[in-house]
């Protein structure tokens, strides 16, 4: 497919917890699909208790497909209820203001295919909205195609088997799709460019804030001030990633202040940039730890012995 599948094992401090075997197998999809989906990644791991993971807002849809049970995800910090409940068929997560938990009991298997919403809008044919965070029959948005999907990927022998699969199924989807308004795309690169400036990117659309709001909640699923929220976050967080003090973090991102900045990023995530920084370990934007390349999409929560709720 003239991609490169790479075996990713985290190595770095705060990448991976002690006592089990991560594994990751990564790889872009076939070129004529990239415009809409970021990467593919097959993981397998095998801990010996469960592990908690604190996922950030990233801008991003990610599907998931589990191959067995023991994989729990929730919204806004709840926590599961034991035991961890089963999840069939696939998880969608559309784009999010608010944090999210996902915990697997110790030994999980599946795969992730991460995208952009517009390319969920252009690959599943509805509106991104409806993906807020649901389990869903993959038939329900890739047609006859989804049928049996997640059946087929985990019967297959290797990754590279079932990203080409996926290849396959995705591409046959792109010409069924509506196409994103080019308004919607232009504002989307302003408001990545130049750290969420809403007034810039919505000058650049002719529309009406109104008109705006509507386009933004169909082909991105959040409102445009909510994607401002979301990548001035993660502008923040690289900066933050960098060693950046945080009164110079607040000042470059369009923070009013100090005090701004740690009540959004609270708001946001359940944490405060310095816990932020200290649970990442130093961890580059795109390590091995995050779901994405270029973005700070995920902490590791301590373990029972240290439990740690954001609030």
């Amino acid at each position: 497919m003239g991609s490169v599948e790479m075996s990713v094992r985290p190595a770095a401090a705060g990448a991976a917890p002690p006592g089990g075997t991560p594994d990751a197998h990564r790889r872009r999809p076939a070129a004529v699909l990239r415009p809409h989906i970021v990467n593919y990644t097959g993981f397998r791991t095998e801990f010996t208790a469960p592990r908690r993971r604190l996922e950030l807002p990233t801008g991003y849809v990610t599907l998931v497909f589990p191959f067995g049970e023991g994989l729990w995800v929730s919204r806004g910090g709840e926590e599961p209820r034991a035991p961890l409940r089963p999840a069939s068929g696939a998880l969608i997560s559309g784009p999010r203001t608010g944090w999210a938990i996902g915990v697997h009991a110790g030994a999980v298997h599946g795969l992730e295919v991460n995208m952009s919403p517009l390319g969920a809008y252009r690959l599943f044919g509805v509106p991104v909205t409806h993906f807020g965070e649901a389990r869903v029959d993959p038939a329900e948005v890739l047609g006859p195609a989804g049928l049996f999907l997640a059946e087929r990927l985990r019967a297959l022998g290797s990754w590279s088997e079932r990203f080409d699969l996926l290849d396959a199924v995705f591409t046959a989807r792109l010409e069924r799709g509506p196409a994103a308004a080019p308004e919607v795309r232009g504002a989307l690169a302003r408001l990545w460019a130049d750290s969420g400036s809403l007034a810039l990117a919505a000058a650049g659309t002719g529309w009406s804030a109104r008109t705006l709001r509507a386009r933004f909640r169909e082909q991105v699923g959040l409102s445009p001030k909510g994607v401002a929220r979301v990548f001035r976050l993660q502008h923040a967080l690289r900066l933050l990633a960098a060693g950046v003090a945080p009164a110079r973090v607040a000042a470059a991102c369009g923070y009013h202040d100090q005090a701004h900045f740690g009540r959004d990023v609270k708001a946001l995530t359940g944490l405060s940039p310095s816990r932020i920084a200290a649970l990442r370990g130093g961890l580059p934007p795109g390590s091995a730890l995050d779901r994405v390349p270029g973005r700070i999409t995920s902490l590791l929560l301590p373990d029972e012995g240290g439990r740690e709720q954001p609030v």
